[in-house]
């Protein structure tokens, strides 16, 4: 039995990756004048979206937290280096979930792989003369299940 309504229950594999409060575009979403929540699958998608996402280093309470990009700009590299040191950055980022078995890959928009995926749907693919990119990275859970995370970075 769930303990509230839409909360998985103890046994449920979903209640592996728990439960917070949903959030849309970095805001609390509210459902008429109740907090939102996530669960399972969408709760640790979320989750690893909001590790990319925070600068390392920047939550108070765990300072071993985030995504580590700045090293990759101290030392002068050129773009594909660039890209291979943050490729590696959220590979550790990621796999620092305990509820991530393995960060099966890693792809930035300008990757031929999804250029051409791009393509083949009839879509164009982006302009890359700005900094911001988007980063696809899938991943394996403890549950055995297979999921991209997708998020904007700025190189």
């Amino acid at each position: 039995m769930s303990p509230q309504p839409g909360i998985p229950a103890a046994g449920d594999p979903a209640a592996r990756f728990g439960s917070s409060f949903l959030l849309a575009d970095g805001d609390l979403v509210l459902d008429g004048g109740d907090l939102r929540l996530v669960h399972g699958l969408d709760n640790l998608k979320q989750a690893l979206t909001l590790r990319l996402l925070t600068p390392f280093g920047t939550d108070q309470v765990n300072a071993t937290y985030g995504l580590d990009a700045t090293r990759a700009f101290t030392e002068g590299h050129g773009r594909r280096m660039v890209k291979e040191l943050i490729r590696l950055e959220v590979v550790r980022t990621l796999a620092s979930d305990p509820r991530v078995r393995e960060v099966t890959s890693v792809v930035f928009d300008d990757d031929p792989q999804v250029v051409a995926q791009v393509r083949a749907a009839g879509g164009v693919p982006r302009d890359h003369r700005n900094r911001l990119w988007q980063l696809i990275a899938t991943v394996e859970t403890v549950q055995d299940t297979t999921t991209p995370i997708l998020v904007d970075v700025e190189l």
